[in-house]
């Protein structure tokens, strides 16, 4: 079972979550191109990944994030990803956010 802080930070470091051995969601956001930024599922919220230094966990491929991952315990994996191409043509403001989602494999080299 996975023990969260009680300064209702919203975050996880990698070593609590991999020293619980829970199974998590995973929700990779695929950020300018080359960021991918790693949040995690905790009772239906969604808590900020946070590495070993203390910093967000991102890394600058979806392969880094599966590997990265390696050794704690993934339920699934999704990508997300918010375009701000309405914006960008000048379409007014949508009632819901554009956004794309996609089920990831966990292993490295699955698509």
């Amino acid at each position: 079972m996975l023990i969260l802080s009680e300064t209702g930070d919203m975050t996880v470091t990698i070593e609590e979550w991999r020293e619980s051995g829970t199974s998590l969601a995973v929700i990779v956001d695929s950020i300018e191109g080359a960021i991918y930024r790693v949040s995690v599922l905790i009772d239906g919220l969604e808590h900020r990944l946070l590495d070993v230094d203390g910093k967000t966990f991102q890394r600058k491929s979806v392969t880094h994030v599966r590997e990265a991952l390696q050794g704690v315990a993934v339920e699934n994996m999704t990508l997300r990803h918010s375009s701000a191409y309405d914006e960008m043509i000048g379409q007014g403001c949508r009632e819901r956010p554009n956004t794309m989602q996609v089920p990831l494999a966990k292993e490295p080299g699955q698509v």
